[in-house]
């Protein structure tokens, strides 16, 4: 099953023997055997697959949610007495939304996110015009706490967009199952489509999965996937749950439960996020995550305001000018602006943002330039000299049929400077610098050497999941014997670019885990490819001479020794990084002289670039952060 080793499951229940007695022949299909939270860790566990989030959803054949409750006591049990198999794993529940049962006291439990109404296959006609409009129920919404959800469940969709246009607009809503059991109808149904609108209308609806109870056939299902995010974006969907263990039939009167296990379930969901990723230029983990920020936000995290009015953008091409030690050459560059500025966009600062190792334009330059841009912010971006659209500009030498690109951070810190005096020029005043990843580590060295010169220094610093190619060394196989042996060739000797754990690529510059190598083949060659230039990493080969320089590039350790004036700084990481390690940007946080908030910002749910999607509610609230400290700090 692809799965990773860690994964949520937002939709499961968990109930014993004598929850399903109080119901025995009253239902129009067998019960389901008892499905306790144990055997359901177990079952995943010894899969190799251990949950970070599970959410216990009100079983809707139940009267009640004790089950629920039940299932808290349950896993803090377990935890106590197994914490290394079943710690870490955080367990939420969704209760029975009824007035009378949902009360202050019940919803009080920090572990209650949401409560669930449930209608089966009721018919329209069956739900009153007011009927969840009354005092009782207004009463009822608005003892939600802002991390707690309405969960709508019903297989017509015309009913959830006639239970949904009666709930008031300021609760936080997630309609089960894609809003239809009905596939027969289609994605094109008239209703499914005003469903649809309504929940666009809102901007505060996501839908969830797992889309089994749509459709058996993932391509069945998609259609109903794809129209979603095409009217709502990814981060209004949640597909990643098994809705374990597989209550009632499917459209041919079979039991779920004979064609499903939590196993299967969590594939199923697999294989249609993948069929979605191929059909669009997003991310199979963007089908599946989407919505978790929204469908469970952290409460203890101060709310982010909201984005500020979007505006048409415009791309403008142009060169700057860098001088190196050894002479002056014309760099290609990119502007990405509002086509008209408000006067509170007059007050901003214009923005630089710079990646490493390869460059910004043709990578994630684009998409911060268009995201930021949108919200007001003239944008200055470019690719380091030897890549893409630089790439003969520097940097770059032959080697019989191989053409090797040395890499160089010294060079990238000359380069960001120049870039930020050309921006400074061009819009009137010194730019905010935002970096990604190792050019970071550039953009650092860039800031050291403004606050050593005692002249202006950039207006807002804005490094992401920072680290030194020194800290990356971890990830090989052999670190010691890797670093002994590229030390030992010539500096214009080549190296693979990526040191991905094989014996062939061994000696690589940059070491990658197995699970960034995977996202970055897929989305950064999209992303260079949509720009008309090489396919990312835009080199085959990088010199050896590439290795020890960078190796050895650590502004970070002169940071005491300067007495100058430093910006003030969001220094953001991925909690969830694997490749650049979020100790990296909490150890900066510590040294950084400049004002820089209590903590690193470690954003929940953010690996390394996965969540770089302009639908992405993960960079969505990163761009949101940026906007609000640059505002605060320099507008």
């Amino acid at each position: 099953m692809a799965q990773t080793s860690q994964i949520i499951d937002a939709h499961v229940h968990f109930f014993t023997a004598d929850d399903l007695a109080r119901v025995s022949g009253q239902l129009p299909y067998r019960l389901p055997s008892a499905h306790s939270l144990t055997a359901y860790l177990d079952t995943l566990i010894d899969a190799g697959i251990k949950p970070a989030l599970v959410n216990n959803v009100h079983l809707s054949i139940l009267p009640e949610s004790e089950n629920v409750f039940a299932s808290f006591d349950e896993l803090a049990r377990l935890q106590a007495q197994n914490p290394s198999r079943y710690g870490g794993i955080e367990l939420f529940g969704t209760i029975l939304a009824e007035p009378d049962y949902a009360t202050a006291e019940r919803l009080a439990h920090p572990q209650v996110k949401g409560i669930r109404i449930v209608l089966h296959d009721a018919r329209p006609h069956a739900v009153g015009e007011h009927a969840y409009a009354t005092p009782a129920w207004r009463d009822l919404f608005g003892r939600l706490r802002a991390d707690q959800h309405l969960h709508i469940y019903a297989q017509d969709p015309e009913v959830n967009l006639k239970v949904l246009r009666q709930v008031p607009e300021t609760v936080r809503t997630v309609i089960d199952h894609l809003g239809t059991c009905q596939p027969e109808r289609g994605a094109d149904d008239p209703v499914y489509v005003a469903l649809m609108q309504e929940a666009k209308r809102r901007g505060n609806v996501a839908f969830k999965g797992p889309g089994y109870r749509t459709g058996l056939d993932p391509e069945a299902v998609l259609p109903f996937v794809l129209r979603i995010v095409d009217e709502l974006g990814t981060d209004k969907l949640l597909l990643q749950a098994s809705d374990g263990p597989h209550v009632g039939k499917d459209q041919s009167g079979r039991p779920f439960a004979d064609t499903f296990t939590p196993l299967s379930a969590l594939d199923f969901v697999a294989r249609l996020s993948d069929l979605a990723a191929r059909r669009t230029s997003l991310s199979a983990d963007a089908f599946r995550h989407g919505a978790r920020a929204m469908v469970f936000p952290d409460p203890k995290r101060a709310p982010i305001q909201e984005s500020k009015t979007m505006t048409e953008v415009v791309q403008e091409d142009f060169t700057f000018p860098v001088t190196y030690a050894d002479g002056t050459i014309e760099l290609r560059g990119r502007v990405f602006r509002p086509a008209r500025l408000s006067e509170e966009a007059k007050a901003l600062p214009p923005v630089v943002f710079n990646s490493g190792f390869t460059g910004g334009v043709s990578m994630y330059g684009q998409l911060f330039g268009n995201a930021l841009a949108q919200r007001g912010y003239s944008v200055t971006t470019y690719d380091v000299s030897g890549f893409f659209t630089n790439k003969g500009a520097r940097n770059t030498y032959k080697s019989g049929d191989l053409t090797i690109t040395n890499v160089s951070l010294e060079d990238q810190k000359i380069e960001l400077l120049a870039l930020v005096a050309w921006t400074k020029n061009r819009f009137g005043a010194m730019p905010a610098v935002a970096s990604w990843a190792m050019g970071s580590v550039a953009s650092l060295a860039a800031v050291l050497d403004l606050a050593r010169a005692g002249g202006e220094q950039i207006s807002y610093f804005v490094p992401m999941c920072y680290t030194r190619l020194s800290a990356l060394q971890n990830l090989r196989a052999d670190a010691v014997a890797a670093h002994v042996a590229i030390a030992g060739l010539a500096d214009d000797a080549p190296i693979p670019p990526f040191d991905t754990g094989t014996e062939a690529t061994k000696l690589g510059y940059y070491p990658l885990d197995p699970a960034t190598q995977a996202y970055v083949d897929e989305q950064l060659g999209n992303y260079t490819e949509a720009g008309g230039v090489d396919r990312w990493p835009g080199c085959s080969h990088v010199s050896a001479k590439s290795y020890k320089s960078s190796v050895n590039f650590d502004p970070e350790a002169d940071l005491s020794a300067v007495s100058g004036r430093f910006p003030p700084a969001l220094i953001v990481h991925g909690a969830d990084n694997t490749l650049h390690m979020p100790s990296e940007s909490v150890r900066l946080h510590k040294v950084y002289p400049g004002e820089k908030g209590e903590s690193a910002l470690l954003v929940a749910g953010m690996e390394h670039g996965q969540q770089l999607m302009a639908d992405h509610v993960i960079f969505k609230s990163l761009i949101d952060n940026i906007d609000h400290g640059i505002r605060a700090h320099c507008a």
